[in-house]
């Protein structure tokens, strides 16, 4: 058998090929790797990820209005009411709704209020996030507490998301009379809700 020897130039030509190959190669490999996964689809993230996307439509209501209270002081009643609220999300995270309020009660008390609101939502994590509110509405009631009124808001919810697009928050109101009978008011309230 015989040998043949490359020349020094060939040797070292084919060498720097082969070296060139080698950084070369991977580099490409590196730009063809998978691309990543697409994100979700528009409302599809987990739990409250998702929530104050544009379009968006909420449906809420208070639930310490949706229950019957008896009260005994000053000889006072019972009084029961309804609080729905539907909002809709006109760009992500920015809102405009409606809300009323239907209460009977004893010696022959009645009222309705409406009202309209704007809100901010902002997602802190999967199931976290806060939700402040500021509103106007008009309040009429007759009976033992008959008046009218207009009244500010503003509430802060911190939102739970506790099931896919389902929630429910707690946080701090103010209620603040802008003209007719009554006074300001506040402390803390809780809404239930469900968006699509």
């Amino acid at each position: 058998m015989v040998r043949h020897f490359l020349s020094p130039v060939v040797t070292k030509a084919v060498a720097g090929f082969v070296v060139g190959c080698a950084l070369v190669l991977p580099a490409r490999a590196q730009a063809q790797t998978q691309a990543p996964p697409p994100a979700a689809a528009s409302g599809g993230g987990a739990l409250g990820q998702g929530f104050g996307e544009a379009g968006q439509i909420v449906i809420s209501g208070d639930p310490g209005a949706l229950s019957a209270s008896f009260v005994k002081v000053n000889h006072g009643g019972w009084t029961a009411a309804v609080t729905p609220a539907a909002d809709y999300f006109v760009v992500p995270s920015i809102s405009v709704g409606v809300n009323a309020t239907f209460l009977i009660g004893a010696d022959s008390r009645k009222g309705f209020a409406v009202g309209a609101r704007g809100g901010y939502n902002l997602n802190v994590t999967e199931n976290l996030g806060a939700w402040p509110v500021l509103g106007i509405s008009y309040l009429h009631e007759s009976g033992p507490f008959a008046g009218s009124a207009t009244r500010g808001q503003v509430y802060l919810p911190i939102l739970y998301h506790f099931a896919p697009r389902v929630f429910a928050g707690i946080g701090p109101f103010y209620d603040v009379k802008l003209a007719g009978d009554g006074d300001n008011s506040y402390g803390v309230k809780s809404t239930v809700g469900g968006w699509f």
